[in-house]
């Protein structure tokens, strides 16, 4: 499942990269929808691929607020399941180092879900849910004035977010 969501992933970026340069952040009132995959979870145990879907609105030339929405799952030796979902505010500060190429850091505040199960025996269910909150570098570069593609850095549900983003 994992390699055909990547090689998804690639087909669509080999497809649209061609595409004409168009400017990469759409400055007040721009809305950018990021849907992203995360590599390198920061979650203990082998689970599903990370998920996550923020907005970006343009507030001036350089701040962004928006918010995130992210899903993890995970699980340890068989015995325990934990499912993680975030829901947070998020800003971000825009500042241009290569040409056509959107780069910016931020922060986020947020709630983390956390489900947690023990599926030996007793089957134990416990709710480990808490406030979170995570600093994160990204860059995004747009191939048409609507689509583009972005990554994110930084202690999330993942250490790197790679996606999609649609601007409206």
């Amino acid at each position: 499942m994992k390699n055909q969501i990547r090689a998804v992933l690639v087909a669509a970026l080999l497809t649209i990269a061609p595409l004409s340069l168009m400017a990469q952040y759409g400055g007040p009132g721009s809305i950018d929808i990021n849907f992203g995959l995360g590599l390198g979870s920061t979650l203990a145990g082998d689970g599903a691929m990370p998920i996550g879907l923020s907005v970006d609105y343009g507030l001036n030339e350089e701040v962004t607020v928006g918010g995130y929405l992210g899903y993890a799952k995970s699980e340890i030796a068989g015995l325990w399941e934990y499912t993680h979902t975030i829901i947070g505010a998020r800003a971000t500060y825009s500042k241009e180092f290569v040409d056509n190429i959107h780069t910016y850091g931020g922060a986020m505040l947020g709630y983390n879900i956390v489900g947690v199960e023990y599926k030996g025996p007793g089957n134990v269910t416990n709710d480990l849910s808490a406030i979170t909150y995570t600093a994160f570098v990204g860059a995004r570069y747009h191939f048409t004035s609507n689509i583009g593609a972005y990554g994110e850095v930084g202690y999330g549900v993942s250490l790197l977010t790679l996606g999609l983003t649609y601007r409206l």
